[in-house]
């Protein structure tokens, strides 16, 4: 009896044994697969197809020679180098241009590439010669969402591009970027795939309205300002990624390396330090938890009673006036000091994604040049002039790094590098 009370007993434990491997098997087969493993979703999106083209309007030559003296007048209000710094040093109009806004197609790599529509606008001057000069220009840091190229009305700096520029027969393009203009997505300020692929994307969009126009393009120039010239360094390196050849290139007032640019103007800001510099830093956070998904970034890094405001801000809900009513000047007085202790470390998962959306660590073949100003109450020179120095450091021989003015503020030095920067260009199509 005792041997068959045995026999049961292995047989049971036995029996046990293999049902629990099964399930466990079966149970392991089920569970998710860790994020790192999932296959990314697959989309038919053919980034950088051209959705739609709309004519929106003309600029004749009297409107661009009102951009080129009462309005950059306005524009350069309050500058310590105004306007008399630059009347009638820019190129007279030729021709009037014809203004198209496109809808193209793109994607947000930050978002396992979920397909968007986007815009951009497309000047076209009334003469074309043949082998027409293209200039891509990436626009600045913006409070509003339709202060774009494709709402050219809003956008002085882009229309300061269309004057100097189109006036004198070059195509002038602009992408929107995700988040602004037309598009429903959350302003992706600084992000620096999605900003890659925005302006990749125009690029691809324009060319397939130039074709269809039958428009002939042979030199192609960028230049950027501000955030725009970030912009304009990054979409660069894609470009000669994509063996897409540029003729010569231009960043003006760049935050080239942007966890120097936020960290700076958190732990050590300057007494010259322009007093919307919390505005762009709360847009930043916002952008970065939504595009990054840092979970409660903007709770860890701004103080409670400004919080909501910047929320609002971010989402344009309220413009800047309001903004500051609500807020402060000041990002030592905005941000938590815990998050301020974070940054000066350089530990936190915010300071590795500031570090990776760096806009100047390769060596660029491309002809290039950094415009900066002494009184750039954004940028400071050490960061507008970085690019340039780091590459020649690496052995670039076609570099050069150019100062605006001791006098030259943001709005300044960028009004100085688009008088300086078409001569340079022009000389390129003699050759």
């Amino acid at each position: 009896m005792q041997k068959l009370f045995s026999s049961i007993r292995r047989t049971f434990l036995l029996t046990s044994m293999a049902l629990m491997l099964t399930v466990g098997i079966l149970f392991s087969s089920c569970k998710t697969q860790p994020k790192s493993e999932e296959a990314k979703p697959t989309t038919n999106v053919e980034s950088g197809k051209l959705i739609k083209a709309e004519k929106i309007g003309e600029f004749d030559t009297a409107k661009l020679n009102r951009i080129l003296h009462e309005e950059l007048r306005q524009f350069l209000t309050g500058s310590p180098m105004p306007y008399e710094n630059f009347k009638d040093k820019y190129n007279v109009p030729h021709y009037s241009v014809t203004l198209y806004k496109l809808t193209y197609q793109s994607m947000i790599p930050e978002m396992d590439n979920k397909p968007a529509e986007t815009t951009g606008l497309v000047a076209i001057p009334s003469t074309l010669a043949p082998g027409t000069p293209m200039v891509s220009y990436q626009h600045g840091t913006v409070f509003g969402k339709t202060e774009v190229p494709s709402h050219l009305d809003e956008s002085m700096e882009t229309k300061l591009m269309v004057a100097q520029f189109g006036g004198q027969g070059y195509i002038v393009i602009g992408a929107d970027y995700h988040g602004l203009g037309e598009s429903t997505l959350p302003n992706s300020y600084i992000i620096r795939k999605s900003t890659e692929q925005a302006c990749m994307d125009m690029y691809k969009a324009t060319q397939e309205f130039l074709s269809q126009q039958k428009i002939n393009v042979e030199h192609f120039f960028t230049l950027g300002w501000s955030q725009g010239g970030w912009n304009n360094l990054i979409f660069l390196r894609q470009l000669e990624k994509a063996k897409i050849p540029v003729t010569a290139s231009v960043s003006a007032c760049s935050p080239t390396d942007v966890n120097t640019f936020v960290t700076n103007a958190a732990v050590n800001p300057r007494p010259i330090d322009a007093i919307w510099m919390p505005a762009a830093f709360s847009n930043l956070l916002f952008a970065y938890e939504n595009y990054y998904g840092l979970k409660d970034l903007t709770k860890r890094a701004i103080r409670p009673q400004y919080l909501q405001a910047a929320k609002d801000f971010y989402e344009f809900k309220i413009d800047f006036p309001e903004y500051l009513k609500k807020s402060t000047g000041s990002i030592k007085e905005m941000a938590n000091p815990e998050f301020i202790e974070e940054l000066k470390r350089g530990d936190g998962d915010f300071s590795k994604v500031l570090n990776e959306s760096e806009g100047y660590r390769w060596l660029s073949t491309t002809p290039l040049r950094n415009y900066y100003g002494l009184s750039d109450e954004a940028i400071p020179p050490y960061l507008g002039k970085l690019s340039v120095e780091y590459q020649t450091f690496l052995g670039k021989k076609n570099g050069e790094a150019i100062l605006a003015g001791e006098k030259a503020d943001h709005r300044a030095a960028y009004a100085f590098s688009v008088i300086d920067a078409k001569p340079w260009f022009d000389s390129f199509l003699k050759k």
